[in-house]
């Protein structure tokens, strides 16, 4: 057996759940706190968590479903969708999340992607499903309806003991979806069970995760970071998850963080810039830590926040990495901008200005479902390649630039969206904006700035010159966008991150 620090870990013998059951052990320990958009409240301690997965894994044996099967969840932030995922885990099987935004073709399409052999969901999502599904995908057995009475009665009736299903270190743990900027589906990532290793001594270095911590990460289970670190890392240290589920609304957000107390928030730097118009000092009166994913952290928001007391950690990771690789901790020297340095036992570096990892991390993904070429594309002369853009400075702290498919390339220069884009939000009247290239005969490309703009500021094409001017005066003469449009928002996923291709097909 080895240990890290507090963590279980058996080389050839091992479940990630087992992380989660030995705080069972004190029935007072809180695990889940669920909150919606009323107010209302349930509340999971440890031990009613392992006794409700114990339920579902033994719901799952019921119904004849195998070990290694994947449980497809389609559900909201709601405690059923931590339940099946945490029980499927528990079974042996890989639980699959999918964000409740998909409709009809982009659920079906992961289904068959996926081949899915479980599908768990409720009344209101399951009207999205198609009704011949199971003739469509052959290895679709059963759809569970957690809000019907045959669900609710199989639970009450299934024993709360369940002895967990060990597996190998390489074993797939869970499995979660990628889209490209277009919002589309990829593949699925497998990231094995090892992968507890890293995802716990991140959490406890980055995000500063402690038992007694209070602790909110806002993204959805569907995305990589919902799984990792709204699920698996906390609650293998022991902190109290807390989940609200509801549409963003700045009010309501601070007056949760109030509220519960919350002491570590995780959350993408869209929700910072959304929340600043509002946000007070005395909000964060029980705010020890900040962490930030999904986009790049520019450094007007870093120093907005650092006004209030909090120096952002900004994190750098993908679905493919399986845990945070490079990031800002609370020991190590911030620089505005930046998203840090790789952690300790991560070698990075940049190659053809991509950033690239040595593939030696117990978290990278073990395999891309049905698209083995996929898989070894990501790995040359003994690199796994990121494929993100991105520059190092001479103290080692690394810089996002962009994703290779968002550079812009005009006039024969590269552009990166992110610095345009970070200009743009120094200026009063900008809240949020986003950079595409554009097709132009004679440039290649020109820029093009989606805006959103504070409350009370007027649209006009005096605005735009002003934006165009500020950019050129502030960046550079000749990457400044050429044009302009306001916008109510910006097209983005959970996780924060701005979906450029359905701007560029506007």
């Amino acid at each position: 057996m080895v240990k890290n620090n507090e963590l279980i870990f058996h080389e050839n013998n091992v479940n990630i759940v087992k992380n989660i059951d030995k705080y069972a052990d004190n029935p007072k320990n809180k695990a889940l706190v669920f909150q919606d958009e009323h107010g209302k409240v349930k509340e999971f301690t440890y031990l009613k968590l392992k006794h409700e997965t114990s339920k579902f894994a033994n719901l799952l044996n019921k119904s004849k479903v195998r070990k290694k099967s994947r449980i497809f969840i389609f559900l909201p932030k709601i405690p059923e969708a931590y339940i099946a995922f945490i029980g499927a885990i528990r079974h042996g099987s890989i639980p699959v999340p999918l964000f409740e935004a998909f409709q009809s073709e982009g659920v079906s399409l992961r289904l068959k992607k996926g081949d899915a052999n479980v599908l768990v969901t409720n009344k209101e999502l399951a009207k999205r499903i198609p009704d011949n599904i199971k003739k469509k995908i052959k290895s679709l057995k059963h759809i569970l309806i957690v809000d019907s009475k045959q669900y609710r009665k199989s639970m009450q009736k299934s024993s709360s003991e369940f002895r967990t299903v060990m597996k190998k270190k390489n074993d797939t743990a869970i499995m979660i979806f990628t889209s490209s900027t277009a919002g589309t589906p990829v593949a699925g990532i497998e990231i094995p069970h090892k992968a507890i290793i890293q995802q716990y001594a991140t959490a406890k270095l980055v995000l500063d995760l402690k038992e007694n911590d209070r602790y909110w990460c806002t993204a959805h289970p569907g995305w990589v970071t919902g799984s990792v670190y709204g699920i698996i890392a906390p609650l293998s240290i022991g902190c109290t998850n807390y989940i609200y589920e509801g549409h963003f609304d700045s009010k309501k957000w601070i007056k949760f963080i109030r509220k519960n107390k919350i002491s570590a928030i995780y959350t993408a730097p869209t929700a910072l810039r959304m929340l600043r118009p509002e946000i007070k000092k005395d909000d964060f009166k029980y705010v020890r830590v900040i962490a930030s994913v999904g986009e790049a952290l520019t450094s007007t928001l870093f120093n907005h926040y650092k006004k209030l007391g909090i120096e952002i950690n900004d994190t750098y990771w993908q679905t493919e990495t399986g845990a945070i690789v490079i990031a800002n901790w609370p020991s190590l020297r911030k620089k505005a901008g930046s998203m840090g340095k790789p952690i300790p036992g991560i070698t990075a570096s940049i190659i053809n200005g991509a950033i690239a990892l040595k593939p030696d991390f117990p978290s990278l993904m073990t395999g891309i479902y049905k698209h083995d070429k996929m898989y070894r594309d990501y790995f040359k002369n003994k690199w796994f390649m990121t494929n993100d853009l991105a520059r190092k400075d001479k103290q080692g702290y690394f810089f996002f630039n962009a994703r290779k498919d968002d550079i812009i390339k005009t006039s024969g220069e590269r552009v990166s969206p992110i610095e345009i884009e970070s200009i743009l939000l120094k200026h009063r009247a900008v809240k949020e904006s986003a950079v595409i290239g554009i097709p132009d005969k004679i440039k290649g490309s020109i820029i093009k700035a989606f805006v959103v703009l504070n409350k009370k500021i007027d649209r006009n094409e005096k605005l735009k010159e002003e934006l165009k001017n500020f950019v050129k005066e502030n960046y550079a003469g000749h990457a400044y966008p050429k044009e302009i449009e306001f916008v109510d928002s910006l097209p983005k996923t959970e996780s924060g991150k701005i979906i450029r291709m359905k701007l560029r097909c506007r």
